[in-house]
């Protein structure tokens, strides 16, 4: 019987461009577009130079471009950072059922990759979505299990997505593919402790897995191996980090309907910079914002929210109430919808030092607390829920049901994120170029026409 990993390699490398709907080419379309933004808006702001002094410090000169400088370095050194910032605002994407960030991982990778293997669009648009389309897989075979034993699951599972990605784009055969996503098994990695004090390495989760992948790829096309049941098998990834002696793993469900079935279809592009659970709050303090609701009239604010929310956004509630970094108030929900509820917007300009430490705002995030609603269980659709008691003993509410909640977003919102992330980078005078070169894709000759758009006017040298 063949293992899941020589399974997905089957349909991988076999994958072509015409083989992909439609709507799996426009999405494919929209994470590369939303991967450039994210990144460049990070490159911007505090996590940018320290990321670009260790590319080029590790990486030197090479021929893949950083997002946001145009510098260029070393494929992994250039996949490492790229994928490292699409992960510093938490405005890039999430598999809802398994709150994998897919995008940032795949598309840095790709890109990095394509620039010096003569890769064309097609096969670069068909290489990301199949590599998207295997992380999220792995992933269902156990769904949430990694957070629920304290670990990232986009360090880990990404890893695997990218080393197929590699594997790809470095022509290996189908032989040399089973042991590089063998290798990656032991080169994945990532855990959350960084939530507790909001320091900045769990971004990285993102970047070494996608060097991990570059890595092992190349690894097992210069002879070297790895298991083929790296994943199912009893000492592979899910047993040895997933220790629950109760817990059952769907291994069946990786493979099952590949190709027909798009689990790709269930990741959703974040319209606010903020932890995944945390958007359909926000959904609702704009709203509320929008009817006329001011900070001066609140008395206080109860979310309602779903048990297994609590450890991750809510508590502990002191610390969750003064965030000391961005970072910090990204994974807290009473910060998030305190800033969503005073400022009337949550976008990349969110979350500043200076908003982290004013008093008006802190006051309003003090008056935020949480209960749990036991109508809200897991799965692949998020509710949000705020009350608000106003000082005249008015109560207002507003609800985004599972069913009506983060749902695609609209073309007109996607751009404008897109526009004012690339503005947040210092590349808004890019903007123009960057669409075109994105919807031009599949009929580019070579990524390095999308790369030429991606190259800012001043910034790349700047530092060196």
């Amino acid at each position: 019987m063949k293992s899941l990993s020589v399974l997905a390699a089957d349909w991988y490398l076999s994958l072509r461009y015409g083989d992909l709907p439609p709507d799996i080419v426009e999405e494919t379309r929209r994470a590369i577009l939303n991967t450039i933004a994210v990144a460049t808006a990070a490159s911007g702001l505090a996590y940018g130079p320290p990321l670009r002094a260790t590319a080029l410090d590790l990486g030197g000169e090479g021929p893949a471009q950083l997002f946001g400088w145009g510098n260029k370095t070393s494929r992994t050194a250039a996949a490492f950072v790229n994928a490292t910032l699409t992960a510093a605002l938490a405005y890039d994407d999430s598999h809802t059922e398994t709150l994998i960030h897919v995008y940032g991982t795949i598309v840095s990778t790709v890109l990095a990759l394509a620039q010096e293997n003569s890769i064309d669009g097609k096969e670069a648009i068909a290489a990301i979505a199949g590599a998207s389309e295997l992380t999220c897989r792995i992933g269902v075979i156990a769904p949430t299990a990694f957070h629920r034993n304290g670990l990232h699951p986009t360090g880990i599972v990404g890893a695997f997505g990218a080393a197929y990605a590699a594997a790809r784009l470095l022509r290996l055969n189908h032989a040399q593919t089973v042991h590089a996503v063998g290798i990656v098994g032991n080169l994945a990695s990532g855990i959350n402790q960084c939530w507790v004090d909001g320091t900045w390495s769990q971004l990285v989760d993102n970047g070494w897995a996608a060097q991990a992948g570059i890595t092992a790829a190349t690894l097992a096309r210069n002879g070297y191996t790895g298991p083929a049941e790296v994943l199912e098998g009893e000492l592979g990834l899910f047993r040895s980090h997933i220790q629950q002696t109760d817990r059952r793993f769907d291994f069946d469900r990786m493979p099952r309907d590949l190709g027909r079935h798009w689990e790709m279809r269930e990741i959703e592009i974040k319209p606010y910079p903020c932890g995944h659970v945390s958007q359909p709050f926000v959904d609702c303090a704009l709203a509320l914002h929008r009817q006329g609701l001011r900070i001066q009239d609140i008395s206080a604010v109860t979310c309602l929210v779903a048990d297994w929310m609590v450890p991750v956004v809510c508590e502990p509630l002191r610390r969750k109430r003064r965030p000391e970094t961005a970072w910090h108030g990204r994974v807290s929900l009473p910060y998030t919808v305190a800033e969503a509820l005073w400022s009337g917007r949550l976008n990349a300009e969110s979350y500043r030092d200076e908003y982290l430490a004013n008093p008006e705002l802190l006051a309003l995030v003090d008056r935020i607390d949480y209960r749990i609603d036991p109508s809200v269980n897991g799965g692949r659709a998020y509710k949000g829920w705020v009350q608000v008691r106003t000082h005249d003993g008015r109560l207002l509410e507003e609800i985004k049901s599972g069913e009506n909640s983060d749902k695609r977003m609209p073309e007109a919102a996607f751009l404008e994120k897109i526009r004012r992330c690339l503005h947040t980078g210092g590349m808004g005078e890019r903007y123009e170029a960057i669409l075109a070169a994105v919807a031009g894709l599949d009929a580019a000759p070579s990524v390095s026409v999308l790369m030429s758009a991606c190259e800012p006017a001043r910034r790349g040298q700047e530092g060196r």
